[in-house]
């Protein structure tokens, strides 16, 4: 957490789609924090509700994510399942930083969850869990904002995790491509982990995400490689937001902390 949303997160991630036609687009845009995303007053909205429970994440399905490198892409045609997704390197240099300053840093995840997304994206939803909003996604038939809500703490190795443990794709559907929301079937899922370099001059880890979901009929006749390609676009649109995000965030609150360090000393 990627992260997380890096996450996510960051993420993280998020659709699939049916439509009528073999052509794609997709467009992207930030969320605004301050209002609700709208379609057109001719398109339909549904949306897609909370689950009751938070996900619990095995090491076993962590490692599946973090050890992956790039872009994860899956099709069971014959069933209409695919997943789709990206595993990410984030190595960030620190300024002023040593291995052990890094550490302390790392010590606070509340301080660190802040730094890894857009500020106006993330809040605090119960202690330790923040809720990152990505950015609205528009694929064929379907505009979705998906915000997922992701778990973040410090273990005892000093490592900074991240799991995602609820998340909500927020879809809205324009008219007649005859399906719902709920038929869907997405989930999105989040793992990162970040830790000291080993050079201690800054921070290295990994986030990744995987979006799943059930394909209908009409897009199962899509060729393997149309559908690739669009969520290749889509995974690093998701990839590039998170890590930048991260980057620009970690080096300005690292800055502040060592400041805020220096004035306890004195």
């Amino acid at each position: 957490m990627a992260m997380v949303q890096l996450l996510p997160l960051l993420l993280s991630a998020l659709l699939i789609a049916a439509s009528h036609q073999a052509a794609l687009a997709f467009t992207s845009s930030h969320v605004s924090s301050t209002r609700s995303v709208q379609l057109r007053s001719s398109t339909i909205s549904s949306s897609y509700a909370r689950p009751a429970s938070r996900k619990s994440w095995t090491a076993r399905e962590r490692d599946a994510i973090l050890g992956r490198d790039g872009e994860y892409f899956k099709l069971d045609r014959m069933r209409g399942k695919i997943e789709f997704g990206s595993s990410n390197r984030i190595k960030t240099a620190l300024d002023g930083s040593d291995e052990a300053s890094v550490r302390r840093w790392l010590a606070d995840d509340e301080q660190i969850a802040m730094s890894i997304w857009d500020p106006k994206l993330i809040k605090v939803v119960e202690p330790k869990v923040y809720r990152l909003k990505l950015m609205t996604l528009m694929f064929v038939t379907i505009q979705l904002a998906p915000q997922v809500d992701v778990r973040m703490w410090t273990d005892d190795r000093g490592y900074f995790n991240l799991e995602s443990v609820a998340f909500d794709p927020n879809i809205q559907l324009l008219p007649g491509i005859g399906v719902s929301a709920n038929s869907l079937g997405i989930t999105i899922d989040v793992v990162g982990e970040l830790m000291p370099s080993t050079d201690g001059r800054g921070v290295d880890g990994k986030i990744g995400f995987v979006t799943s979901g059930e394909l209908p009929p009409p897009m199962r006749l899509l060729p393997e490689e149309v559908l690739k390609a669009s969520l290749s676009t889509i995974n690093r649109t998701i990839a590039n937001f998170a890590i930048t995000s991260f980057q620009d965030g970690a080096r300005a609150k690292f800055r502040v902390f060592l400041a805020s360090e220096r004035t306890r000393a004195s």
